[in-house]
């Protein structure tokens, strides 16, 4: 490079050598996954890939789950217990990329960024390894089903989180929100709450000619949807984040029939329980007075799902610091509240530990669709930023 030439994002920011080396590598790593994604609890040649490596490193492994993996790092010393986690699932989408790496699975893609959460786990891993632990424990987690399959909640019935016991935790996202070169970390509630909800309305069917002779189930549905969006905007202080979306509605069979029932199905986004508590109440309150005024019965079906994914605050201060090591104060944001979700919550509530996002949107590089579309891709200098972020972070919590 010409004295004139400018620095490259990995340049200009504080890498270790060993990072620096590593990084093709976990490239590579992350395009191969990238072209055999599977969707959550079916990535069985995904593990088997996983444990391949694991056993190419001289890692010590075991099957927790018919596809999530645990393995172990000793350094036969006193020390605390630190989990690293990745999730592996793909999502059912039809990739509309055409770089050399796409799926080779029609149907199917890593459109969340898992891939590259499995390749910095594994770089880490291997990292670690070469290097040897000088104190503690660490537990290497690849987490099956996070979209949707409550793989964390299975991974913890299946011992997880002892033999030995995990004393903290810490998982990441690389996140296209954000641009590359961008850590998100903050204290507290970061990942929303989620429930589902389904409503069954019953009614009566009639010839929709004569509307008169039966209770029409659909308007009950359509009445009741507007009301519970009412709910945020009036029964929630507008300083707490609420999310009610009904999202799915499915009635009918042809044009001339008003059917006897109407499913709706939705989901509910909270951070904190007295917003949650009201929510569910209005819900259950709304479906079955609008129902009863409209000649209907409403059944509900209130499923909590995950609880928020909450950021202890020495875990996150020590994330913090390590990542205003590496990309600087400036790079380093606290607005990291979504209302999206993730079981990473299933393990944070067992113990203390960091979640953080990793910034990795370039729009020069075409990567700047959102997570879940057929075009999401990541500007990959964001898995040296990650690699390197999660190797410092382990070596902070294996100290303290």
């Amino acid at each position: 490079m010409s004295a004139t030439s400018p620095q490259t994002l990995l340049e200009r920011i504080n890498l270790s050598d060993a990072t620096r080396a590593d990084h093709s590598d976990v490239v590579a790593t992350r395009r191969h996954l990238h072209t055999m994604p599977e969707v959550g609890l079916e990535e069985f040649e995904t593990a088997k890939y996983i444990a391949a490596r694991l056993t190419q490193l001289g890692i010590q492994h075991q099957q927790c789950t018919p596809t999530g993996l645990a393995a172990l790092l000793e350094s036969g010393k006193g020390g605390p217990v630190v989990m690293l986690r990745s999730d592996i699932d793909a999502l059912p989408i039809t990739e509309e990329n055409t770089h050399e790496y796409v799926s080779r699975r029609p149907g199917f893609m890593h459109a969340c960024g898992h891939d590259t959460h499995i390749a910095m786990l594994l770089g880490v891993a291997r990292r670690l390894k070469s290097e040897g632990l000088q104190h503690g424990t660490v537990k290497l987690v690849f987490q099956p089903g996070e979209e949707g399959h409550h793989g964390a909640s299975k991974m913890v019935e299946a011992g997880v989180m002892e033999h030995p016991h995990v004393d903290v935790a810490y998982g990441q996202h690389v996140w296209a929100q954000a641009p590359v070169g961008q850590i998100l970390i903050e204290e507290g509630p970061v990942m929303a709450a989620v429930d589902r909800i389904h409503i069954t309305i019953t009614g009566k069917g009639t010839h929709a000619a004569y509307p008169h002779g039966g209770h029409d189930p659909i308007y009950c549905a359509a009445q009741m949807i507007t009301a519970l969006q009412s709910i945020v905007s009036r029964n929630i202080d507008p300083l707490q984040p609420a999310v009610v979306t009904i999202s799915m509605i499915s009635a009918g069979t042809a044009h001339n029939i008003i059917p006897p029932t109407c499913e709706m199905t939705g989901t509910v986004r909270v951070f904190d329980a007295e917003t949650h508590g009201i929510i569910r109440r209005r819900i259950e309150e709304i479906s079955d007075g609008i129902a009863r005024t409209l000649g209907c019965e409403a059944k509900l079906d209130y499923l909590p799902e995950h609880v928020p994914v909450v950021n202890d605050a020495r875990v996150a201060a020590i994330v913090r610091e390590e990542a205003v090591a590496i990309v600087g104060a400036s790079n380093v944001l606290a607005n990291q509240k979504t209302m999206g979700a993730e079981d990473m919550s299933d393990f944070l509530k067992l113990v203390p530990g960091a979640y953080a996002f990793i910034g990795a949107q370039n729009k020069d590089k075409g990567c700047f669709y959102p997570h879940h579309h057929p075009k999401f891709n990541i500007d990959e200098d964001a898995l040296a930023i990650g690699a390197e972020l999660m190797y410092r972070v382990a070596q902070r919590l294996l100290k303290t």
